[in-house]
């Protein structure tokens, strides 16, 4: 990819393994089935792309930042979202996120209000001082997913299983959970039930 930007175009299979991708932006650009593994992306920006059907492992992301991106059917793993934050806060870097497969990610001081997660499993991710009001993880796989210092106020976890809150240092007010998965909520607080 020698060009440094692209608008409008359309990637498919592209295969890329411990690759260096500098310097790049893509606008409205779609990526299907494409694969990213291990790859260097440095002072890049994606704005309004969709990756459709693709798998994205451990990205070592410098100085680079998303805009409105819309996964569906996507495997993910080892991305910190935190660091890839639009600069000046202008636009969230997740608009859609659909049926896809998300394995120790990271969310840091992400505002991912009214976010909707439904359909999708998280595994071993953690959400750290996130802006998750009326966040929306209904029948999500959550296993070892962690939620510390987020405002999960009017959330909804109900049929989502595996999820681990730090009930001290979360906000829950009006987040609704469903039994027997919400008895686990008890246990940030030394309680046990028997």
């Amino acid at each position: 990819m020698p060009a440094a930007y692209f608008e409008n175009e359309h990637f498919q299979d592209l295969r890329l393994m411990e690759e260096t991708i500098s310097g790049k932006t893509f606008v409205d650009c779609d990526f299907v089935g494409c694969t990213f593994e291990r790859c260097q992306i440095e002072r890049c920006v994606f704005t309004e792309c969709r990756f459709t059907g693709c798998q994205i492992n451990e990205p070592k992301c410098a100085y680079s930042q998303v805009k409105f991106l819309s996964l569906e059917n996507c495997s993910l793993s080892g991305i910190n979202w935190g660091l890839l934050l639009p600069t000046g806060g202008f636009g969230d870097p997740l608009d859609k996120l659909a049926a896809c497969r998300l394995k120790y990610c990271f969310f840091t001081e992400m505002d991912l209000r009214r976010f909707d997660f439904t359909g999708s499993e998280l595994t071993g991710c953690m959400f750290a001082a996130c802006n998750l009001t009326e966040g929306n993880f209904q029948g999500c796989g959550l296993e070892d997913t962690e939620f510390l210092r987020c405002n999960l106020t009017g959330g909804d976890f109900r049929g989502a299983t595996g999820y681990k809150v730090d009930v001290p240092s979360c906000t829950l007010k009006a987040a609704r959970f469903a039994l027997p998965e919400a008895a686990n909520l008890l246990y940030s607080l030394g309680i046990r039930l028997e």
